[in-house]
């Protein structure tokens, strides 16, 4: 087990500080736990479609540099290696040394313990909360039942839609144990009741903060490939064909067609967890199709401490055989370390840093932003000079006449807008004939920048275009 640790250790610290800095979902993170509480802080989280504990829990280091943001998931995340063990051992030592090495080397886990996000705790507390499952159905005692209550809580006040796990979860108990019925009940319905008002408020958040992709078969694919694959594809959004890059085919099939067989080999004792699981994804699923949220692997990550297990137990149980797959499916995620598409070599194209880097470079008197507001960007910009934007908040303000907003640029001065080219990448062209089939996020912003551009080229003396990462800086003299 110590080199088991120590390779997990290893693999979530190679290039874990990020030159690209903390990019749009990291950077509100921090941004939230770093607001005082008597300036705003609750306020800043109900604003969020996700819950507080996140929030509470990066506070402490809000002050820090990046690299210990990021070391504040790495921490959890091997903490989570050495759960996974103690949970495969409930079935035999063997078992536990697999469901450890898996969670050690797995490429998703290895890519969240670098992420200023909640997935890595999240991970650690659904270990949890499986680990008090297996001792609860074995053992009925306060020990396992406070152990159990406590990790769902947890989940709970982590993820909104954790409180849909740990309901299916608590029926699969229930079914097991009729004679905790009572328990379950009285907690999860003072809890459900408490927390009744901030579900409905995040619920109803979640349409709008979650625009930007549609659901499709292929999520599903991803789902398990983004799991039991080194490569990760539904981190925001699904292509919408499976084999996408022909140059993934092998590193994404194999590996994945092991893991299932693995956990096929080992659903037949396990079926409550698996049903658990399966109807858990299914609401997720349903969610999506009815444009609540976009179905990315993360959001179901709840879910993957019990694949882990299923994936251990399978190749414990079918010996030689589950010896070789074990080691195939360990072997393709390690060999995957040397090849540049690594999961911790991953380049966050949407780094706020970049933009920093870009200003602090050109020095503009005034600054134009597009799509996010000033503040996105003062962690790594924070000369005082004047600033304006066309934020997701005020957009229909300049949707029908965006030039407007260089009203506030002064003959002589120097200014630079920036653009997200990942959300105004459409030309004119294309927004007219086909508007009714682009969402409303995509056809304003990039209406904005095309508005915008075609103003500076014809009044404007462009001074300089900046194109890195998913990011545009245009410095110009009015």
């Amino acid at each position: 087990m110590f080199f088991i640790l120590l390779l997990g250790v290893f693999l979530r610290l190679t290039f874990i500080n990020k030159a690209e800095g903390l990019w749009n979902d990291e950077y509100v993170s921090w941004m939230i736990s770093a607001t005082p509480f008597n300036q705003g802080f609750w306020n800043e989280v109900f604003k969020q479609c996700h819950m507080p504990l996140y929030y509470l829990y990066l506070k402490p280091f809000s002050g820090c540099s990046d690299l210990i943001l990021r070391l504040t998931s790495l921490v959890p995340s091997v903490i989570a290696i050495w759960i996974m063990y103690l949970i495969g051992k409930e079935y035999s030592k063997k078992t536990g040394i697999f469901a450890a090495s898996i969670t050690s080397v797995l490429s998703f886990l290895v890519y969240y313990a670098q992420e200023v996000r909640f997935y890595s705790i999240l991970f650690l507390f659904s270990a949890f909360t499986l680990f008090y499952t297996i001792r609860l159905l074995k053992e009925n005692n306060i020990k396992n039942l406070s152990g159990y209550i406590i990790s769902s809580l947890l989940i709970i006040f982590t993820h909104i839609l954790g409180i849909i796990f740990v309901f299916l979860n608590t029926l699969y108990i229930l079914y097991k144990y009729k004679k905790l019925t009572k328990v379950f009940i009285i907690w999860f319905s003072i809890i459900s009741l408490a927390l009744l008002p901030l579900f409905i408020n995040i619920m109803a958040q979640l349409p709008s903060s979650q625009w930007w992709g549609k659901f499709s078969y292929t999520n599903i694919l991803f789902l398990f490939s983004d799991y039991l694959s080194p490569i990760l594809t539904n981190n925001v959004n699904a292509p919408p064909i499976f084999f996408y890059n022909i140059k993934y085919a092998l590193w994404i099939t194999i590996p994945t067609v092991i893991g299932i067989l693995g956990v096929v080999f080992a659903i037949k004792n396990n079926k409550g967890v698996t049903v658990a699981a399966f109807l858990y994804i299914v609401a997720l699923s349903i969610l999506a199709a009815s444009g609540k949220i976009v179905f990315i692997t993360k959001y179901s990550i709840e879910t993957l401490p019990i694949i882990i297990l299923l994936l251990s137990v399978g190749f414990t149980r079918t010996n030689k055989f589950g010896l070789i797959l074990f080691a195939l499916f360990i072997s393709f995620h390690l060999a995957s370390f040397f090849t540049p598409y690594y999961v911790t070599k991953i380049y966050r194209s949407e780094g706020h840093r970049i933009v920093g880097e870009i200003l602090n470079h050109r020095n503009p008197e005034k600054i134009i932003y597009t799509y996010y507001a000033p503040d996105r960007f003062k962690r790594y910009y924070k000369d005082n000079v004047k600033e304006f934007y066309v934020s997701k908040v005020n957009r229909f303000e300049y949707k029908n006449s965006p030039v407007k907003i260089l009203d506030n640029i002064n003959n002589g001065e120097i200014f630079s807008i920036v653009f997200l080219d990942s959300v105004s990448f459409l030309d004119e062209d294309y927004l007219k004939k086909y508007k009714n089939n682009i969402p409303e996020m995509f056809a304003t912003f990039s209406h904005i920048r095309n508005a915008l551009v075609d103003e500076l080229e014809n009044n404007y003396k462009i001074i300089s275009v900046d194109v890195s990462g998913s990011w545009t800086v245009i410095t110009a003299k009015k």
